[in-house]
């Protein structure tokens, strides 16, 4: 295929993917169209409540500095199911020049702020079932005066799609069974996984509305798992099953108010608290002066329309941030989405 049949043909699945429906609510098997598996197993590390500390040192100049090699190893994929099996795809210099054009084609038509966007879901009615138990998590990270405030109100929009990670991280439906969080929610960033992904939708203390979800497999990028390179430290959990069905809609980041909402581990245990707050920008990552703490990484940084524009990951002392979603991350999101 020559470059100019790629080329739109790249454009064409970029433009669906903003308008994809997400409709596998069940457990299928798994899209691996471009995946390699590896001989290896996975390394797992087990046990719950394990991200206590979500500080990381601020990028330089240089860290924003990226040549295209670098940026096609960091659309490299990695995934791993249940049972240990591990799955990588890898994107080419030449492919991601082509993947490049493709973007700017499309946003010069259109922001991408506003193309790249996938609405959520609300089904008429969602079943409750009653499961009680949980964990207890981590540490503090606020800034200044705690101005966060908590959410009783967990069984309704868009509350409802944020959930409790077994591992201590916070995580958001942004599927009827994928959970967006951070990467360092999934992986260590030195090559191994977590094992306590299961999903709690809006736990509220030791009450689990929708019980506990387990998971089937995970995805994050290369340039996280392998380098702990934090531009990129965002990831997805795939359940075996939905929840309760809904989800939220997610875009890329194109600045203003947003809020904050997770399962901070300086609260009473499994409470939900969030915060509201202007942000800011580079390249790779949003910040904010809203507070957070341990266990609030992967909770969805979601704009005024409750769209998640981010994911949520550190914290820097004088303000915390995370990931931004920008046209490459939303097109990973959307692929994961896709083959799940």
């Amino acid at each position: 295929m020559g470059k100019t049949t790629k080329l739109a043909a790249l454009a064409t699945t970029v433009l669906l993917a903003s308008t994809v429906t997400h409709a596998k609510t069940e457990l299928n098997s798994v899209d691996l169209t471009g995946f390699t598996k590896l001989d290896a197993k996975a390394s797992f590390i087990h046990g719950e409540n394990l991200i206590t500390d979500s500080q990381y040192a601020l990028p330089t100049e240089a860290d924003l500095e990226t040549s295209v090699e670098k940026r096609a190893e960091a659309m490299g994929v990695v995934m791993v199911t249940r049972n240990g099996d591990q799955y990588e795809s890898k994107m080419s210099v030449e492919d991601l020049k082509i993947f490049e054009d493709a973007i700017a084609a499309v946003e010069k038509n259109l922001p991408a702020s506003k193309l790249f966007y996938s609405p959520g879901y609300t089904p008429l009615y969602d079943p409750i079932v009653a499961a009680p138990g949980g964990e207890l998590d981590q540490t503090d990270g606020v800034v200044g005066a705690d101005g966060r405030t908590r959410v009783y109100t967990t069984t309704s929009n868009p509350y409802k799609n944020i959930g409790r990670i077994s591992l201590g991280c916070t995580g958001t439906l942004v599927g009827p069974r994928h959970v967006l969080t951070a990467g360092h929610c999934v992986s260590d960033g030195r090559g191994n996984w977590y094992s306590s992904l299961d999903f709690s939708a809006g736990q509220n203390g030791s009450s689990r509305p929708w019980g506990q979800t387990s998971w089937s497999n995970a995805y994050t990028v290369s340039q996280w798992h392998n380098n702990r390179d934090s531009r990129y430290d965002y990831g997805m959990i795939i359940l075996s099953s939905a929840p309760h069905g809904g989800y939220g809609s997610y875009a890329n980041y194109s600045g203003g108010t947003h809020t904050v909402t997770g399962y901070p581990g300086d609260k009473p245990y499994g409470t939900m608290w969030t915060m509201s707050g202007s942000t800011w920008s580079d390249s790779y990552k949003i910040y904010y002066s809203l507070d957070t703490a341990g266990g609030q990484s992967g909770s969805g940084i979601r704009d005024t329309g409750n769209t998640v524009r981010g994911i949520h990951a550190y914290g820097y002392g004088s303000y915390n941030g995370g990931t931004r979603i920008t046209s490459t991350v939303y097109s990973n999101i959307s692929s994961w989405i896709n083959a799940n």
